[in-house]
């Protein structure tokens, strides 16, 4: 029995310039509906609280680049990220990534990684910036609830051209020089709601305040729609289509990387605990793979040893050749 992880990089595409989401789980509608009116008071509030400056950000000696969203998970944020690091480094720019480390124990400002060595792994780090430490070697990766903290720890010791902010776009204590806001290509805004009863974390006019959109996933044979509708409704904002495509797969035990047309036919088990696992499937269906079975759990799941261990018995017991996961699962 094999372990396979499903190796994903962030591709730029068209860098020159709806399906509904359902109701979050737990809340019926008459619940969800009145509570999201009160969730999007206090979003506003607080947006404008800190444009109007009576609340203050705080800058950091070197430009900021924040890659965020506007719903809850499953845009590509972390991917994006690590795309722009490795372009920023490539053009000779020293680069350091700032993560609040979702997921993970520690909530002080932790150097996760100076660029040379990793110094925790999950779950005392959290998954997400484990993964972005791990793959971009070169690049010293900061966390903390106080991402301007975190930034002027990581300034004081390697005095980086740039600064990348994970998940930004609501971290309004920290000053932004420029605000990336990603939408799935699929469901740009979701149901059109707000929390909980959409997976809306702002309104949508909130876009108007980015300084350039990414409609991420894009496929033109069946995203054209979407995107045209987003060119009509914010116009002053250049809007970018990027695409998210497997690139490796990665055995356990012994770390032998595979292309991926090693997994087309393949029985396989899968697994996974995202925001959005449909993504996962599909991308698993499009490689060719013989899939016997899918087990979700919760997004920034931390898996069990006992878990690890059913699953195992599971795959086995369905006739499967290996379970196959994502590399931010197997973080």
């Amino acid at each position: 029995m094999q372990l396979f992880q499903n190796v994903t990089r962030q591709k730029s595409a068209d860098l020159s310039l709806a399906d509904t989401g359902p109701l979050l789980p737990g809340f019926p509608t008459f619940v969800a509906v009145p509570l999201s009116y009160f969730y999007g008071f206090g979003a506003r509030l607080r947006r404008r609280l800190y444009r109007r400056g009576w609340l203050k950000d705080r800058f950091l000696p070197s430009p900021v680049v924040s890659v965020g969203n506007i719903t809850v998970g499953g845009t590509g944020k972390t991917p994006l990220t690590a795309y722009l690091a490795r372009l920023f480094k490539e053009q000779g720019k020293r680069v350091v990534i700032l993560s609040r480390g979702y997921g993970g124990r520690r909530r002080e400002v932790t150097c996760l990684s100076d660029g040379e060595r990793l110094y925790l792994k999950p779950p005392e780090a959290g998954e997400e910036a484990f993964w972005l430490a791990r793959q971009l070697p070169g690049v010293p990766v900061y966390t903390g609830s106080s991402r301007h903290a975190a930034g002027l720890a990581a300034w004081r010791k390697h005095r980086p051209d740039i600064f990348l902010l994970d998940d930004g776009f609501q971290h309004f204590q920290l000053a932004r020089d420029l605000d990336l806001v990603l939408l799935d290509a699929a469901q740009p805004l979701g149901n059109g709601r707000l929390l909980p009863a959409g997976p809306l974390r702002e309104p949508p006019a909130t876009l108007r305040l980015a300084d350039a959109l990414v409609l991420t996933r894009y496929d033109p044979s069946c995203h054209q729609e979407n995107l045209e509708f987003l060119r009509r409704r914010f116009p002053d904002q250049p809007l970018f289509t990027a695409t998210i495509e497997p690139q490796a797969v990665h055995c356990f035990p012994g770390g032998e990387v595979l292309p991926l047309s090693s997994l087309s036919g393949l029985a396989a088990l899968a697994f996974a605990g995202l925001a959005r696992p449909r993504v996962f499937l599909d991308t698993l269906a499009g490689l060719g793979v013989n899939l016997r079975g899918f087990k979700a759990f919760p997004d920034h799941h931390v898996f069990r040893p006992e878990e690890l261990s059913g699953l195992i018995r599971l795959a086995r017991f369905q006739g499967c050749e290996a379970l196959v996961t994502t590399s931010k699962d197997w973080a």
